[in-house]
């Protein structure tokens, strides 16, 4: 790329020549591209310790006779760096060899160079090329993806061990990364932001701490303060949107928004992005503005204030639709002005004044606003008039007409008048003269001067004529209305249009509990505006939708506002006031309670280990926080703390709460337990009254006998004296983005506890191991996530923009990352097949096995359910019976995990003849994984055993011909038959309880019990044209089912059973589920020899790659016991040839026989099989018509016999076993128990160490 001609005084030994002209070279970093020597060595340990990153290619200017060299291109790559050479080569090398004078080669040179750089950086993302050529290398060293996105770099030194390391801190959008190169020894660390536990910051020295207790430490040389905020942001946003959506936990950021602040910058562009979405957020905090304003800019000014006949000093705050203002004493003054209500905006040059640069703005209503000692005014006038030229004011939008009869509810209070005592309506009358005073003086509406005069007639309390207006304004919900017109009633009436919904249901079943004891909500009139207001919001915020206690503050608005009005009071409760509160789990309230509980142990040290013990706070803050105390104080208290809460936010809540605590610390140091402790709280919160707003008295008689506690006047008062100046808006941001890292972290926690005492009783792993496992599967499952988000990239989008945004629900979306009831804490450590194999190669022996996919047959063979995901007690079962010391079972699995329909023929046959690999072959695999691994379960199954096998469809017409020739014989229609198979009965693993404790194996699959079916899968059926006819004798009438055949019959040698694709789902998990069900048999008692003739035996191919299996799996060791067991496994299944047929036929299912008799030595009947049944006879005759069939197709004479005797050939278990117990080395591998522990610490190390992964 063409960069600005930077002159370089004196040549580089770090640099070399690679190409030379008259006037140019180009040049390349030592040690770029090579293997690493002490010059490499030397200039990678000089560019880490001296911070130096540069391109590894550069193109260099310089004339004979001049010292001086001018740098004028560089590349990352060779190919871009040959590419601007050749430019110079076709462009420029003739042109300046015409050239007589030097100077004037090099003056050309370089305008030509600085408008190539100018043209080429037009269009660009406005990064410098230092900063294009560090994201590069970022990419590169970390193995990230391209839509990774740096945010910036630092130089710093990681200290392990109390050694530096000095090296480049680079900070992206979802991690934080290190690198380090000295002298040939290169270090790199890898961290998500979204596990991330702790962030804190001493002098230069960031400390970081992950959710698995890994500590680091980055000292910064610059920058440390700005690196500290960006990784707090970076990790909120993380953290928001895990809690968000789980199941898109990749953080993106959207530049658009932020594009014009900061431009004239030289930091990263993303930085410059962050910082002005960081002081946006504050700015909207700060003015109770809507959360999609972004902040423009602010210029210091002094504003003239009426009241006080004076000038303050302070800033203007500008945004698209805001001109703000704030004084620099806190507190002291603050503007809000709509841009839409700005009429004009004038230069006052007149007065004593005329010098101080003044401006006034008047807006709609005439009301004068004058601004003085403007640096700029300008720039402040035209960015001003710039705004104004943009704003759009919203207009109510033509919708959808619904057919539903309904009015808006104006204020219940003007029907439902509160019946006040002369006194308390006195009281009322001199509040609302206060307030009318007030706003002669400082302005009423939006734009009136808010001051700590304000706060003061707050504190005292809102008359109840004006509460729904100051609500309005100092809550911010008056700016989302003026927003959205229109938006409520069409959100009520696609509401009422709705037929059936879970959330309605909820919120039916809540409005009998809203403030039952008002009058008004035991009318029809409040119910219908109730539920009219909470189910237009759930349908304007389905992430939120309904959740306890939205009702009871919908409640209070609906009595002292109108029906719109409350519509918009709730929706800025729960998205700009409280958020995270309403959401799924109560998310906020929790992280809140976290804030409050190190609120009690900075402010009351001496109570917070007594509460702590208790579990105290845990208990109250919930109850508390989400109904803002409505709940537990009188409804007459509770609307004075409403009050202050829409102008203070969340600070009041945590105020009053300390101040509660603090009155009763001597009662709750007496305490015992919890319930004490918190009949203490509640006898006192009940006491706690409003003598300037008496209701007429409670028919309930236990009220009248509630003693006395406090004034809600005093408690407020001595709240803000007492907290008020310690608990600011920063402390409480603080506090709270550390407390949502450890909220988080305490969800997994109790997930992990109780899925880790539901397994406990397992046969393989301890309560330590499990814990291990548990959060070894959560970060590979965070880890797939996220880079599947990023590799498939796709936005959702609502139709209607006014509408929040709506994000793909799915049945354990929330439940992933947050504790719940039911299944939801177990699903959301299931694992899908990237996770499974990831896990298996890794931690388990078998990973050195690459002859045969061991861990996708395991996954196959374990997907009992065909879902393609496994739980955890699955996943404990598969890697369990790996990692664990059970020869005999071992073995067994090994024996299964390569028969069909697992190892099919054509992966044999691959294995077998192997040739180069083509593009065809990996498109074909890529499109079995998809076609496998789908997240639809029955296309997951379709691809059983091999949804690509070029062979499959070969023998479709074959497969399809046997199976209607066996319909015609059996007298049944092709219809029918594969009714029978879908009603085949599905026993899962939970459906019996008590027979689990008698099986003694792994895999329980989809079978009836062994007391039921002798025959591996032969159900007693009778055919529906002969039910009648058959009478008592239909009993003795079998069919054999689906599953047997598929597993057991000469179909089976077809790869798959497939009767058809659409119905092959169900067959092929029953397959798998056959097998399954060999493995689910004990491997002790006596009669362990007959248990294994129900496995089917193997043949010779299959035997092939097992024992290639097992070689791989011993490090490629074979000795001279395994050769001799090998050559005597080979004479076993030789001499099988000679006795009666495998397994593997029909007719060796022996339907008829009895169950008394007793296997030879190898596991072979010694008795001839009873009379064949009916339906055996049939199989019979269509294995002799198949038999006909291949012969035919077959080559005649000896090659004809070679294939029958191949094809004969067959081992059973028994044999394979008894024979494999006699090699010492395998006995030995397979009795090693795996460490899971220390292979799941050795995974973690790699991936913080940025080694290689298998997905």
């Amino acid at each position: 790329m063409w960069i600005q001609p930077k002159e370089l005084l004196l040549p580089s030994a770090f640099w070399t020549a690679e190409m030379y002209s008259k006037y140019f070279v180009l040049q390349k970093r030592r040690g770029h591209g090579e293997s690493r020597g002490f010059g490499s060595m030397l200039v990678g340990t000089f560019d880490s310790v001296m911070n130096t990153k540069p391109a590894p290619y550069r193109i260099l200017h310089q004339t004979p006779s001049s010292e001086v060299s001018y740098e004028i291109a560089i590349g990352i790559t060779q190919d871009e760096i040959v590419k601007d050479w050749e430019w110079l080569q076709a462009n420029l090398f003739n042109v300046l060899n015409e050239m007589e004078n030097e100077d004037e080669v090099t003056n050309f040179t370089i305008c030509k160079i600085q408008s190539l750089y100018t043209q080429n950086n037009l269009d660009d993302t406005g990064e410098s090329p230092d900063f294009k050529v560090m994201t590069a290398q970022f990419h590169k060293i970390f193995k990230m993806p391209e839509d990774e996105r740096l945010v910036n770099s630092y130089a710093a030194a990681y200290v392990k061990n109390k050694l530096p390391r000095q090296g480049q801190l680079y900070i992206s959008l979802n991690h934080v990364c290190f690198y380090s190169y000295i002298l040939s020894q290169e270090i790199k660390r890898i961290i998500r932001f979204a596990e991330l536990e702790d962030i804190t910051r001493s002098g230069n020295t960031i400390y970081l701490k992950t959710t698995n207790n890994m500590t680091y430490n980055f000292t910064l040389f610059f920058n440390a303060t700005e690196a500290h905020v960006l990784l707090e942001q970076l990790n909120k946003m993380a953290i928001q949107k895990l809690i968000q959506d789980p199941e898109s936990p990749v953080v993106d950021h959207d530049t658009s928004n932020f594009a014009r602040h900061g431009a004239k910058s030289k930091k990263p562009v993303l930085l410059r992005d962050l910082t002005a979405r960081q002081k946006s957020e504050e700015f909207c905090i700060h003015f109770r503005l809507p959360q999609t304003e972004i902040y423009d800019g602010k210029i210091k000014a002094d504003i003239w204030t009426p009241y006080s006949k004076r000038f303050h000093a302070g800033y203007i705050y500008l945004s698209p639709n805001f001109f703000c203002f704030r004084s620099e004493v806190k507190e002291l003054v603050s503007v809000v002005i709509p841009m839409k209500t700005i009429k004009s905006v004038e230069k006052k040059d007149d007065g004593q004044q005329r010098f101080d640069n003044q401006i006034v703005i008047f807006t709609s209503e005439n009301v004068p606003f004058m601004f003085a000692k403007i640096n700029d005014r300008e720039v402040l006038i035209s960015k001003i008039t710039d705004l104004l030229s943009r704003i759009q004011i919203p207009v109510s939008r033509e919708r959808a007409k619904y057919d539903i009869s309904w009015s808006k509810q104006t204020a219940l209070l003007n029907i439902y008048k509160t019946q006040f005592s002369a006194d308390i309506q006195k009281k009322q009358e001199q509040k609302l003269a206060r307030w009318e005073e007030h706003f002669r003086d400082f302005g009423r509406g939006i734009g009136m001067f808010r001051t700590t005069d304000v706060i003061n007639l707050i504190v005292e309390g809102i008359p109840d004529k004006l509460r729904q207006e100051i609500w309005l304004i100092f809550s911010g919900a008056i700016h989302d209305k003026e927003m959205h017109p229109g938006l409520y009633e069409d959100l009520v009436e696609k509401a009422a249009s709705i037929k059936s919904c879970l959330v309605h249901d909820e919120i039916d079943r809540d409005l009998p509990r809203s403030l039952p004891e008002h009058p008004a909500f035991q009318s029809p009139d409040g119910i219908g505006a109730l539920r009219r207001v909470l189910q237009a919001y759930a349908l304007r915020n389905p992430q939120v939708g309904y959740c306890q206690a939205m009702n009871i503050v919908s409640s209070i608005f609906l009595l002292f506002c109108d029906e719109e009005n409350a519509f918009w009071m709730l929706a800025s409760l729960c998205e700009n006031l409280l958020p995270d509160y309403y959401k799924d789990k109560v998310v906020g309230a929790q992280i809140d309670q976290g804030v409050l509980n190190e609120l009690v142990e900075t402010h009351l040290s001496d109570l917070h280990e007594h509460l702590e013990r208790l579990g105290v706070i845990k208990m109250i803050s919930i109850s508390w926080f989400l109904t803002i105390f409505i709940s537990v104080i009188s409804y007459e208290s509770s609307l004075q703390i409403l009050d202050c809460f829409f102008y203070e936010g969340a600070k009041i809540i945590f105020m009053v709460s300390l101040q509660i605590i603090e009155w009763n610390r001597d009662k709750l140091l007496k305490c015992k337990d919890d319930g004490e402790a918190m009949l203490v709280l509640q006898t006192y919160l009940e006491g706690i009254y409003n003598p300037e707003y008496q209701v007429p008295p409670s028919t309930d008689k236990r009220k009248h006998e509630r003693p006395q506690t406090q004034t809600v006047q005093t408690l407020i008062h001595e709240a803000y004296t007492k907290f008020g100046e310690e608990l600011t808006q920063q402390r409480i941001t603080t506090l709270r983005n550390k407390h949502r890292r450890l909220t988080v972290r305490q969800f997994d926690i109790d997930n992990e506890k109780t899925i880790v005492k539901a397994h406990v009783q397992n046969a393989y792993f301890d309560r330590q191991e499990l814990h291990m496992l548990l959060t070894i599967v959560r970060e590979e499952k965070l880890a797939l996530r996220s880079m599947q988000q990023q590799h498939n990239k796709h936005s959702h989008m609502s139709e209607a923009p006014q509408l929040l945004p709506q994000h793909p629900q799915s049945p354990t979306r929330a439940n992933d990352i947050m504790p719940g009831g039911g299944s939801g804490r177990h699903e959301a450590y299931c694992v899908n097949y990237e996770v499974f194999h990831t896990l298996f190669t890794e931690l388990t022996p078998w990973r050195k096995c690459t002859s045969v996919d061991i861990g996708e047959k395991l996954f196959r063979l374990t997907d009992k359910k065909g879902i393609a995901h496994l739980d955890f007690g699955q996943l404990i079962n598969a890697l369990g019976l790996v990692c664990s010391s059970k020869t005999m079972e071992k073995l067994k699995l090994l024996f299964v995990l390569h028969l069909p329909p697992l190892l099919s023929k054509a992966e044999i046959e691959r294995t077998r003849r192997p040739r180069p690999r083509t593009k065809e072959d990996a498109d074909e695999e890529a499109i079995e994984a998809e076609d496998f691994f789908d997240e639809d379960a029955s296309e997951s199954m379709e691809a059983l055993p091999s949804p690509s096998d070029p062979n499959f469809d070969d023998d479709d017409f074959a497969l399809i011909t046997a199976t209607k020739h066996l319909h015609n014989l059996a007298g049944i229609s092709g219809n029918t038959f594969m009714d029978l198979s879908r009603t085949t009965p599905n026993l899962s693993i939970n459906s019996n309880a008590s027979s689990l404790a008698q099986r003694h194996s792994t895999f329980y699959v989809d079978l009836p019990t062994h007391a039921d079916i002798s025959d591996l899968g032969a159900a007693r059926m009778t055919p529906p044209d002969t039910a009648q006819a058959a009478g008592s004798a239909a009993a003795d009438q079998t069919l054999l089912n689906v599953e047997t055949i598929s597993n057991f019959s000469q179909i089976s040698d077809l790869v798959a059973t497939r009767l058809e694709r659409a119905d092959s789902n169900a067959t092929d998990t029953r397959s798998l589920g056959s097998l399954g069900y060999l493995l689910d048999q004990p491997d002790e008692g006596p009669s362990s020899s007959g248990r294994h003739r129900r496995i089917p035996h193997m043949r010779k191919e299959n035997f092939q790659l097992l024992w290639r299996s097992i070689i791989e799996i011993l490090g490629f060791v074979q000795d001279e016991e395994m050769r001799r067991a090998y050559e005597n496994i080979i004479e076993l299944g030789n001499s099988n040839i000679k006795k009666e047929p495998s397994l593997e036929s029909f007719t060796q299912l022996n339907l008829g026989g009895s169950s008394d008799e007793q296997p030879d030595s190898n596991g072979n009947p010694t008795t001839p099989a009873a009379e064949p049944s009916n339906t055996t006879r049939l199989f019979v005759a269509l294995e002799e018509e198949l038999r006909q069939a291949k012969a035919a197709a077959n080559s005649s004479g000896s090659s004809s016999n070679s294939t029958n005797i191949s094809e004969n050939w067959h081992i059973s278990i028994n044999q394979f076993i008894a024979t494999a117990l006699t090699c010492e080395c395998i006995i030995r591998a397979f009795q090693s128990r795996t460490q899971i522990v220390e292979q799941i610490e050795q995974l973690q190390k790699k991936r913080r160490k940025c080694l290689s992964t298998n997905y």
